[in-house]
C-alpha cells in the first residue's frame, strides 16, 4: 500500500523522468552517416552536402521512444487523477 502510495503521488515526476531518458537515447543513438549524402538536390546551396542519418543501436532508439511515450502517459494520467 505505502508503494502504491508513493508511486501516484509522484506520477507526474516519474513520467517527465521517463521522457527524459528517452530523449537522451533517441539523442546518443542517432547520427549522420558522412559515407552516405546527397549533392545538388531542390533547396540546396551551391556546395552543400544533405547526410542520411545512422541509426547507432535499433533497440535502443525504440526503447527511447517507448520511453518517451510512458512518460507521457503517465504525466497525463496524473493530470487526469488531480
Amino acid at each position: 500500500m505505502i508503494i502504491r502510495e508513493f508511486i501516484f503521488s509522484y506520477l507526474d515526476t516519474i513520467g517527465l523522468a521517463c521522457g527524459l531518458i528517452g530523449t537522451l537515447l533517441i539523442v546518443f543513438y542517432i547520427r549522420k552517416d558522412p559515407k552516405e549524402w546527397v549533392e545538388n538536390e531542390e533547396g540546396q546551396k551551391p556546395g552543400e552536402k544533405w547526410y542520411a542519418l545512422l541509426i547507432k543501436r535499433p533497440r535502443w532508439l525504440h526503447l527511447g521512444v517507448v520511453l518517451i511515450v510512458l512518460g507521457f502517459l503517465l504525466s497525463f494520467l496524473d493530470s487526469l487523477l488531480n
